[in-house]
């Protein structure tokens, strides 16, 4: 049995069916991320079904709460080694995508997997929220705006929200029980411009792992608020 069988079947559960190309793609991508991690700490989940299960799945899940169109703009906040972003654009290869870290080493990687695997109207970006929220090439220009990184929904929404045009989504991946945190989070939230307007709640196929997306809905633009240089998340995956 050829080793991208599980993952081929797991993005079927999810509704994405994946080309040989793109299950190649994965694969590329997969010996890139672990041949760099002996020489940059890009992630603790090294082998094949792990990895798939809890970077390449979990990253596609989003495709629970959205159906992309041609030409969608994405960014992924705090993107780390790729995920979701990576996935995402090999997936759904008619996004435009930016994949946005503050470590120069990752996004030079980045770059690497982004030429090598040709994935074309994608851009990695070295900055920091806070900063390139002020740009207006960045602010409020995009669709969607992923986060896997490791921060309460307060400060991951003072991140991501400025980077969402009205009519669009904020999407961050949660684990474990998120009651207080969505309850903390609703001030941050209207302040900025957004509406909680949906949580979906589910296991990680291959895993017994809670998850939750959170969808926030950008209701109106978020005016004069900037991410306030706090603590940066943190980049590991989720448990």
């Amino acid at each position: 049995m050829k080793r991208t069988e599980k993952l081929a079947r797991g993005a079927l559960e999810l509704g994405i069916c994946l080309s040989e190309s793109q299950l190649e793609q994965f694969e590329q991508y997969y010996e890139m991320l672990i041949e760099t991690n002996k020489v940059m700490n890009l992630t603790g989940i090294t082998q094949w079904e792990d990895v798939v299960d809890k970077h390449f799945i979990d990253s596609l899940c989003v495709a629970r709460a959205v159906r992309f169109k041609e030409g969608d703009k994405v960014i992924d906040m705090g993107t780390g080694a790729g995920f979701p972003g990576i996935p995402l654009k090999i997936a759904f290869p008619d996004i435009q995508i930016t994949l946005m870290d503050s470590l120069n080493k990752r996004i030079g990687f980045l770059k690497n997997v982004l030429l090598e695997l040709g994935l074309l109207k994608a851009e990695a970006v070295h900055a920091r929220a806070e900063d390139l929220a002020r740009d207006p090439g960045y602010r409020e220009q995009y669709d969607y705006c992923f986060s896997r990184a490791v921060a309460n929904m307060s400060t991951l929404s003072e991140y991501c929200l400025p980077f969402v045009k009205v009519g669009g989504k904020f999407i961050p991946y949660k684990s474990g029980n998120i009651d207080e945190e969505l309850t903390n989070s609703q001030n941050a939230i209207t302040r900025l411009g957004g509406k909680i307007s949906r949580v979906d709640q589910y296991t990680l196929m291959g895993t017994d792992a809670g998850r939750s997306l959170i969808i926030v809905d950008k209701i109106r633009p978020t005016g004069k608020a900037y991410p306030r240089k706090a603590g940066k998340p943190s980049r590991e995956p989720l448990s």
